[in-house]
């Protein structure tokens, strides 16, 4: 089932890519993969217990704050150039970067764990 969906969803993405003109493309992409960002962090917090692991973290971290960086993308588009806005896509730049350095030093840390395990 799974490989079925991004089968299609990759044909999908590649019909978007040939009917649209570039501009319309990205607009297309980027709301599809806001929507479904925000989709994750929804269906993960609400079925899943990701507080109890760094790992659970980190996917939400990551998944927010891809979500935040689309809806601060599409900001523009609804609204033009709005008051703070280089403050707002700032802020959604840090999160970013902060939340896939939170999920390195996780990474870090699990194959240290693991290394250090299989000495012992």
């Amino acid at each position: 089932m799974r490989r079925a969906v991004l089968a299609v969803a990759a044909l999908l993405c590649a019909a978007v890519v040939v009917l649209f003109d570039p501009q319309e493309e990205a607009r297309v992409l980027l709301t599809v993969m806001t929507v479904l960002a925000w989709l994750f962090v929804g269906l993960y917090a609400w079925r899943s217990p990701w507080r109890s692991t760094e790992a659970g973290k980190t996917l939400m971290f990551t998944a927010a704050a891809l979500g935040l960086i689309g809806l601060q993308l599409m900001s523009v588009w609804w609204f033009g150039d709005y008051a703070w806005r280089n403050e707002v896509r700032a802020v959604t730049m840090i999160t970013l970067v902060l939340s896939l350095l939170h999920r390195l030093a996780v990474l870090w840390e699990f194959q240290h764990e693991e290394v250090e395990r299989d000495r012992t």
